[in-house]
């Protein structure tokens, strides 16, 4: 077989594996995390970590070493039938959660201090956040959280594993430079302090944090978990104090306002060339042999990541 039919028979069969969701094994479909409709219908540019924990890219410059993911941010994670189905339910209720927020950071300028009205479906929302979180933890999460698979896949159920919180703030449209996807990583403060064990998707105009067991990373995000409280059908206006925050480094729950980057002998630098919008979307993809020497910076110690990944994107400029 040439090399070429090596590459499509590859390609094929990664589509076919376990669903993050349902766990069934099958063909696996693409799931855009957040919803493509949401401002997730740009190609993204994924690299690897390596090349930036060594010291071989800094924000605002280009990445030559990666790939290119055509369709947006996200992966072959669902089973057709749980797309199809959740994609239904909550997937258009999220867009409008989204669209209110982009002009509301936009007409802002991210000057934002108050609490301001979401019309929105709060159920439907919260339920597509947890399908996201599904696909960017893979098929552990699932495993592990059999009750958050049954919140997702029954519509009208209300009932939300107490030992999980979901957290948001927003995207901070001037001063932030990367999108992040995280798999379930943990984050010990070794100079006293909680400990962190949580999920991460940050896409603009949002960015979750799902906490596991744990306390938020950040005191000023703002807790979405009280919305699984209303019916399936409940439409309200919500009045949501929602942070402004800045996404810039790679690190997961990383909110510093300068970028910085992890050098060969694992301390952590601010970077002296960020010029803001890198002019390569970049993606990092991280593998838990990666996150276990990203930890020797003693600020980032992932504990586990049940798709044995996290992933960080940038947008295109």
């Amino acid at each position: 077989m040439t090399s070429g039919g090596n590459a499509r028979l590859r390609t094929g069969m990664d589509k076919v594996g376990e669903c993050c969701l349902c766990g069934s094994v099958g063909e696996l479909t693409f799931e855009h995390v957040p919803p493509k409709a949401a401002f997730n219908d740009r190609r993204v540019f994924e690299a690897s970590i390596e090349d930036l924990l060594g010291g071989k890219w800094v924000p605002g410059t280009p990445v030559t070493r990666g790939r290119y993911v055509q369709k947006g941010a996200g992966r072959h994670s669902l089973c057709g039938k749980c797309n199809n189905d959740t994609g239904r339910w909550y997937g258009s209720p999220y867009v409008d959660f989204a669209r209110q927020a982009m002009i509301l950071l936009y007409r802002s300028k991210g000057e934002i201090s108050l609490a301001y009205p979401y019309r929105i479906f709060p159920l439907r929302v919260l339920k597509q956040i947890v399908v996201m979180f599904f696909s960017a933890c893979g098929p552990g999460l699932h495993k592990a959280h059999p009750d958050l698979v049954r919140f997702a896949l029954n519509r009208d159920l209300r009932v939300f594993p107490p030992n999980i919180q979901i957290w948001a703030h927003l995207h901070h449209p001037a001063k932030s430079t990367s999108i992040r996807q995280a798999g379930v990583t943990g984050r010990m403060n070794l100079g006293g302090g909680n400990s962190h064990v949580f999920s991460e998707i940050a896409f603009p105009p949002f960015g979750f944090i799902m906490s596991l067991n744990s306390p938020p990373v950040h005191g000023q995000l703002c807790n979405l978990t009280h919305f699984h409280e209303q019916r399936f059908n409940a439409w309200d206006i919500v009045y949501l104090r929602l942070p402004v925050l800045p996404v810039v480094s790679f690190f997961p729950g990383d909110f510093r306002r300068s970028a910085s980057k992890c050098q060969g002998d694992g301390q952590i630098r601010p970077s002296t060339k960020h010029s803001g919008c890198p002019s390569v979307p970049v993606g990092v993809r991280t593998s838990r042999l990666s996150c276990k020497r990203a930890g020797k910076t003693r600020s980032l110690l992932p504990v586990w990541d049940s798709s044995g990944e996290s992933r960080l994107k940038q947008p295109p400029p």
